[in-house]
């Protein structure tokens, strides 16, 4: 399924962001100024097996970027979405281009 942005599905776009999500977490508070677009918490689940179930992984406490959680969520429960909350500072994915282009391309 295409949702009318260049070719990339739905699926695709949820990896993407999830690849990014992996690989900006972080161990260490974000520097001074940034924590508040920064969310801590435990997760971590294993990739899904060939029957799609998932398993926890050993508990970590990591920092993870807010907008990147907030776009991995609407686009894994294929949410709606619309321009004002590209718009909003919280959910800003201008960090990452290639993302924020594929998210707007998803939401027009």
């Amino acid at each position: 399924m295409t949702d009318g942005n260049a070719g990339m599905t739905h699926e695709a776009l949820e990896a993407l962001i999830g690849r990014m999500l992996d690989a900006e977490k972080r161990e260490t508070p974000p520097p001074a100024g940034e924590e508040g677009d920064w969310l801590y918490g435990s997760a971590g689940f294993t990739e899904p097996d060939q029957h799609g179930w998932m398993a926890p992984l050993p508990s970590a406490h990591v920092w993870v970027p807010q907008a990147l959680v907030f776009w991995h969520m609407v686009v894994r429960v294929g949410g709606g979405a619309d321009e004002d909350l590209l718009r909003d500072p919280r959910h800003s994915l201008a960090r990452w281009p290639t993302i924020d282009a594929a998210v707007r391309d998803y939401v027009a």
